[in-house]
């Protein structure tokens, strides 16, 4: 079975399948050293990317709660 590493979309959390699909993998011990260090460098970058999110979002929520209203910028589309 070829990996995964690769082939999942922008963000791994976006996907069970393909989350499933990679937590399969390396219980089986499908991935080699590369592969788990590539896929260990996009975890922690998608981590450092989903923080970030969320703290605009709580700096958001701050501002709405001190202000009483919504930011003047537009609002987030939730995916």
């Amino acid at each position: 079975m070829p990996s995964l590493v690769m082939e999942y979309t922008d963000r791994i959390s976006d996907s069970e399948t393909m989350t499933n699909k990679l937590i399969y993998q390396i219980r089986k011990d499908q991935l080699n050293s590369i592969e788990l260090q590539k896929l260990q460098n996009r975890c922690n970058n998608e981590l450092h990317t989903l923080r970030q999110e969320l703290d605009d979002l709580l700096q958001e929520l701050r501002v709405i709660a001190e202000n009483g209203r919504a930011p003047l910028r537009n609002p987030r589309i939730a995916a």
